[in-house]
């Protein structure tokens, strides 16, 4: 099965093609670009390179959110554009769980973090129950300072807001917080394209028409809007 992965969650956007668990190809960007100067680009670039057609593609697989609005806003539209114009099936992965995914060999509590602006992060928790990632907790938007507030236990911080409050988390968590090698900070297709098989294997569907992205909190645009008079 060809499965076409599109992730524009975060500033570094990534489009690949994974077929049996292998890359066939993968285009990933990290440029001052706004996903919508470069998503259909690299799509292009991506069935170029592997000189595999939209025809061939069995699955298509989308972070769904949480993340930049606009670049959510994007990635999904794009996914769902061409799921409907295909005719083949779609599925909307979540970025913290991708994240945590690549440690179910991890036998301490597991944090992904996310940037969300404004001084806040996206996150969750989650720990790995026979060989299993299991969420243990709901996903956040909250301030670092918040989340870390009460958490006593050894604790493996990844993603782009692990990294920013790198040096918080330390303060608060001391020799408690562990922080795993850059490469793993990011979402990764293979995983993607895992994550989307487990949901296909359950029997989820994802409706190409009232599929949205996960925002956790509002927009800002949709604050605004409540906030007028």
């Amino acid at each position: 099965m060809k499965i076409l992965t599109i992730d524009t969650s975060t500033s570094i956007g990534s489009v690949a093609i994974v077929e049996e668990g292998e890359i066939k190809g993968e285009v990933t960007l990290n440029l001052p670009l706004t996903h919508n100067q470069r998503l259909i680009k690299s799509l292009e670039t991506l069935l170029r390179i592997t000189k595999i057609s939209f025809s061939e593609i069995d699955l298509l697989a989308v972070i769904k959110g949480p993340g930049s609005f606009t670049g959510l806003r994007i990635g999904v539209a794009t996914a769902k554009g061409l799921a409907f114009a295909l005719k083949k099936p779609l599925i909307g992965v979540n970025g913290l769980d991708t994240l945590a995914y690549n440690f179910s060999y991890i036998s301490y509590l597991i944090c992904p973090m996310l940037d969300a602006r404004k001084k806040q992060v996206f996150a969750a928790f989650y720990i790995v129950e026979k060989g299993e990632i299991k969420r243990i907790s709901d996903y956040y938007s909250i301030f670092p300072e918040i989340l870390l507030k009460d958490l006593r236990r050894k604790t493996i911080f990844i993603g782009t807001g692990a990294l920013i409050y790198k040096e918080l988390i330390r303060q608060k968590l001391k020799e408690k917080a562990i922080f795993p090698p850059s490469h793993l900070h990011r979402i990764h297709p293979e995983t993607i394209a895992q994550l989307a098989l487990k949901a296909i294997e359950k029997g989820e569907k994802t409706d190409p028409i009232t599929f949205v992205p996960f925002y956790i909190r509002p927009s800002d645009a949709e604050i605004n809007f409540y906030r007028k008079d």
